[in-house]
């Protein structure tokens, strides 16, 4: 069920940059988003808490290391994929935030012992190697395309996020060794989260952005928070009942639906190439090997 809940993430959380970026076009306030979209996930989350989670569990030794994770992810994290999405686009910023299965599991290796074999390794390596190949080949530019010019600056943005997103999850799968309880720690991480690019929205002054984001933008946002819910859900679910190796490396492959949706819907700002497609098949192999071995 680990891959079933990992693969839900991945949907869910493809679905999340594709609302985001659709409404980025047309309100270019990352952090404003950023906010919207955490507000709808903790308000869903703070209900299923009180519906499923025994209050004796809010406890500070058994949330602090959601504390501490809450503080790299999604709030921070968030921010930074969203500019990412507003400066670079959703196909060349997406690959490269998919590189947080690099920390989450290099972390899982050295701190938590998680066994290694050459079927996972090739697993994980052909997932890496189809995101580089992503990430290069969307980044070429093209003569047709009508997107800003790129600035090598802005990677900036989805490489700290990446790396944020990766020692989050984490620490994510560290706290639910302490208490197994997914809704607890989803909330915890969220609400921590929340505090922080709260505060950064109001002391940065962005606050005023609040009211001038247009409907259609904030219509997005929504759904991307709703998407992010059930991604969030699911993911907490898959790291509370299997390794952080094989959940995060395909929760975060998700390239592979913002690919499709990048293909169908967004061909005027984004690019698709057969050096894309076999990208996308490398990663496709790669879940599949690190699906079929338990």
């Amino acid at each position: 069920m680990d891959i079933v809940f990992a693969l839900i993430t991945s949907i869910f959380y493809g679905l999340d940059i594709y609302f985001v970026r659709k409404g980025l076009l047309e309100t270019p306030f990352p952090v404003v988003a950023a906010f919207i979209t955490l507000t709808i996930n903790l308000s869903i989350f703070i209900v299923l808490f009180f519906i499923f989670v025994p209050i004796d569990l809010l406890k500070l030794k058994f949330i602090y290391v959601f504390i501490a994770a809450g503080i790299l992810a999604p709030g921070c994290a968030r921010a930074f994929s969203y500019k990412g999405l507003e400066t670079l686009g959703m196909s060349i910023s997406t690959p490269i935030v998919n590189a947080e299965s690099l920390f989450s599991v290099f972390m899982a290796l050295m701190f938590l012992k998680e066994p290694m074999n050459l079927v996972i390794g090739a697993g994980i390596l052909s997932v890496i190697i189809g995101i580089v190949l992503l990430s290069y080949e969307t980044g070429q530019k093209n003569r047709k395309d009508i997107t800003k010019k790129i600035h090598y600056r802005y990677l900036f943005y989805p490489i700290t996020a990446s790396i944020f997103y990766g020692v989050s999850v984490f620490l994510r799968k560290l706290g639910l060794n302490i208490v197994s309880s997914p809704i607890l720690g989803a909330t915890i991480t969220l609400g921590t989260s929340w505090c922080m690019i709260t505060i950064f929205l109001f002391t940065s002054g962005s606050a005023k952005r609040l009211f001038q984001v247009k409907k259609q933008s904030f219509i997005y946002f929504v759904m991307g928070g709703i998407a992010t819910c059930i991604g969030w859900l699911a993911l907490f679910h898959a790291l509370n009942i299997g390794k952080v190796i094989i959940v995060s490396t395909i929760a975060t492959s998700y390239s592979l639906v913002t690919l499709l949706l990048s293909y169908l819907f967004l061909r005027k700002v984004e690019r698709l190439s057969l050096k894309i497609v076999f990208a996308t098949i490398l990663i496709v192999g790669g879940v599949i090997l690190l699906s079929v071995i338990r």
